[in-house]
């Protein structure tokens, strides 16, 4: 099943005008284009590229190895991380976080070229998605990774949004983003099963919480104010650093039931 933004990247890909922010994420429409069978090993190569870089980043900070990949796992278990069918393969979300990650680790290992890698593959990531830099900023804390914002606001500049390619209810999304965001979430702010229950074994994270987890949240769930999807949203904004924050609370010898509880859904979770 093709969702709504599916159907944008691959009008994009065939080179038809998208609106905003679709027309921001032009990289993965130029090289897959509406070849479903490029976007499916785009897809399948980001988890690998993902779970790697997320242990090597959480090593490099100084967890254990054991941390570092209970953390990974507890990530790719996410919900929202998989996201829903209709986003698979034909999105941006995965990739994006993937990449992201990966300017995250080099930029952790410290040093002037090194950051200077991490800042530049985060705006490649940028081309993908235009809020990796604010994720990357999340994760590794610091506000090296804005500087890739740069290749956000020159396509910006140059490229103009166009129309909604699929008509006038998703032009006003486009239109209208906070008020479709407000009307699209009228029911979801205190229901537990969206905005709670899809964290699973990552809640653990909330045990004496750091400055860095509560403002990716805030961060997450303030984008709930702009976006009409929810658990996606939230989980590929603050995702890695609820898994590293979870699996570094809990003592070792139960990292591999975080494991199996934090990547097995035990009822039919929210992915959108």
């Amino acid at each position: 099943m093709i969702g709504p933004d599916a159907a944008r990247y691959l009008a994009a890909g065939e080179g038809v005008p998208v609106s905003r922010p679709f027309h921001l994420r032009w990289l993965l429409p130029w090289l897959c284009g509406a070849r479903t069978g490029l976007w499916w090993a785009v897809w399948l190569a980001s988890w690998p590229v993902m779970v790697g870089a997320m242990v090597a980043w959480r090593i490099e900070l100084g967890d254990g190895w054991r941390v570092a990949v209970a953390a990974a796992v507890v990530l790719a278990g996410l919900p929202g991380i998989l996201g829903p069918s209709c986003v698979v393969p034909v999105g941006v979300d995965l990739p994006a976080t993937a990449v992201t990650l990966v300017g995250v680790w080099l930029m952790a290992m410290g040093q002037p070229g090194q950051v200077a890698a991490g800042v530049l593959v985060v705006a490649f990531a940028a081309m993908v998605k235009e809020s990796a830099p604010v994720f990357a900023a999340l994760w590794a804390w610091s506000l090296w990774p804005l500087v890739a914002l740069v290749v956000v606001a020159v396509r910006w500049w140059r490229v103009k949004p166009g129309p909604d390619p699929l008509g006038p209810r998703f032009q006003a999304i486009a239109d209208h983003p906070v008020r479709e965001a407000l009307t699209a979430h009228r029911y979801v702010w205190r229901d537990g099963r969206a905005m709670v229950a899809p964290w699973g074994v990552c809640v653990v994270a909330l045990v004496a919480p750091s400055a860095q987890v509560l403002v990716a949240l805030a961060v997450a769930y303030g984008l709930l104010l702009v976006a009409t999807d929810t658990v996606r949203i939230v989980q590929h904004a603050a995702g890695p650093v609820m898994a590293a924050a979870a699996c570094a609370q809990v003592p070792v010898e139960w990292l591999p039931l975080m494991c199996v509880v934090g990547f097995v859904w035990f009822w039919q979770v929210e992915r959108v």
